[in-house]
């Protein structure tokens, strides 16, 4: 008789893991509160208008053709994806601008507009990263964590050690370009680590160059459709998947998860249980007191969790085709360093950087014919600081509005035909994550790797956890991933020796 593994969530790390277990035998459950699968990626439509709520960046497209293959299946046969072209454009304080792209020489051409010596610098920056890519994704990003001793590998260390880790993001950058657009532009990912560059370390530097080398792109109908794939892909490996079904709980024998109940009050008995809700969620409401180990209320309180994201999403009667799909206005103030510009701890209410959507260009399903959706994005404080939405929100959309302009969004109140706004405490409510902090856990060195919460519990057998919190961070790319250790961590238990 096959292991009954029971999930709570039907986000992307839930369903990836729930694939693997499927397609590796196990008999697999998944429990969703919501209508539909995909978590904070389930998106939504209004009207005529259909939007993404989640992610609308896609990185490294190998990681999904592995997911599917690995699973015995072929990704193009449930979503395709899309190339975007530039990968995204910044707009900096000072008026100029640039588009970040994979076509390197094009790039380059842009970089010598701003300073001769530059494409020569960036194709050594460039170089470096292909080592590094080689030294640092399979060993840290692409296998499940291990223990703090078996990281003083020397081999590691010594391959590590020429790409100096200790050294900040910011520093990393300046080191190579010393232009502070190249600096921010190419550093700005790590707002959505939780960090500002000034406090982050080089290794996600990785980051940028995996969108130069690998492309950024899109899948089509949008990330909802990647949502839908994953659940058709798991239903056709046979798992079975329950919608509009709360858990209430993770049920525990005090030493070994046995299952979980539901809000209605049903009781399932499982060999495993894995937890795809958010970790702070998780471990406040889900989790009797002894499974949760050493992660109570006040130590919650001491972690470091991200910003939060106020959120427009636009549905307007005009397309905007001189625009790119992705761009991002970096403020003047992302180059302050006291709070609250350094930490989110306040709005940024005169100048605050933003970043806007425009998905109908490449991907038309989503608006009618003439039509367009935008998807904007503020980075904001999470709800730990306080911000009254109530008072706030409309205030701070009109701001946001009247600025749209920076990104060559003219006049675009008159054009607004549709229109939903999600605040911090949206987030924190509506889709259940803690403190609206929608990056999850900062990535600062004592929350990275080993350091994060573990994948397995510590506190009880048969329990593990899935999603942006674990190992190797936030992030789809990287909660695909996170689900590659779910699979190999729960094989590891139920038949030891056997990877």
């Amino acid at each position: 008789m096959s292991t009954k593994v029971v999930m709570i969530g039907a986000g992307p790390g839930g369903l990836a893991s729930a694939m693997r277990l499927a397609a590796a035998g196990y008999d697999v459950e998944i429990y969703e509160s919501a209508d539909r699968v995909g978590g904070r990626m389930r998106g939504f439509s209004d009207g005529p208008y259909g939007f993404d709520t989640g992610p609308t960046i896609l990185q490294v497209p190998r990681v999904y053709d592995e997911l599917f293959a690995e699973c015995g299946l072929d990704r193009e046969s449930y979503i395709r994806f899309l190339r975007v072209d530039p990968n995204t454009r910044l707009r900096f304080w000072d008026g100029s601008a640039l588009d970040l792209m994979s076509d390197r020489a094009a790039f380059k051409a842009q970089l010598a507009e701003l300073r001769p010596d530059l494409p020569q610098r960036f194709e050594r920056w460039y170089s470096d990263h292909i080592r590094k890519n080689e030294v640092g994704y399979a060993p840290y990003l692409g296998t499940p964590v291990r223990a703090i001793p078996e990281y003083l590998n020397p081999r590691e260390i010594a391959a590590a050690l020429p790409f100096r880790p200790w050294e900040t993001l910011y520093d990393h950058f300046w080191r190579y370009f010393q232009d502070e657009r190249l600096v921010y532009a190419l550093s700005y990912p790590s707002k959505y680590l939780g960090m500002h560059p000034t406090r982050c370390s080089s290794v996600f530097s990785l980051i940028a160059y995996l969108e130069f080398a690998d492309g950024i792109w899109h899948p089509e109908g949008g990330f909802r459709a990647l949502a839908q794939a994953l659940g058709r892909a798991a239903a056709d490996l046979g798992v079975r998947i329950q919608l509009n079904r709360p858990v209430k709980q993770v049920m525990t024998n005090g030493t070994r998860a046995t299952g979980i109940e539901l809000a209605d009050g049903e009781k399932i008995a499982a060999d495993l249980v894995v937890v795809n809700a958010d970790f702070g969620h998780a471990m406040r409401h889900l989790l009797p007191a002894a499974a949760r180990g050493k992660y109570t209320d006040a130590r919650l309180k001491r972690m470091r969790f991200s910003c939060s994201t106020f959120m427009l999403y636009l549905g307007v009667d005009r397309r905007y085709e001189d625009l790119p799909h992705h761009q991002l206005y970096l403020s003047e103030h992302i180059r302050r360093l006291e709070p609250p510009y350094i930490d989110d701890s306040a709005l940024d209410d005169h100048d605050p950087s933003f970043y806007v959507c425009n998905p109908t260009l490449i991907d038309p399903s989503n608006a009618p014919d003439g039509h367009s959706t935008l998807f904007v994005l503020v980075p904001v404080p999470n709800t730990a600081h306080g911000v009254d939405w109530q008072a706030q929100q409309q205030r701070y959309r009109d701001l946001i509005i009247s600025r749209m302009h920076l990104l060559g969004y003219h006049d675009i109140e008159q054009h607004i035909v549709a229109e939903t706004c999600y605040t911090a405490e949206t987030w924190r409510d509506d889709y259940q994550v803690h403190l609206g902090a929608v990056f999850n856990l900062s990535h600062d060195w004592l929350q990275l790797g080993p350091f994060r919460p573990h994948i397995r519990s510590d506190a009880v057998q048969g329990l593990y956890l899935v999603g942006g919190a674990v190992h190797p961070g936030s992030g789809l790319l990287t909660i695909l991933e996170a689900a590659r250790s779910t699979a190999y961590f729960i094989g590891r238990d139920v038949a030891p020796g056997v990877r």
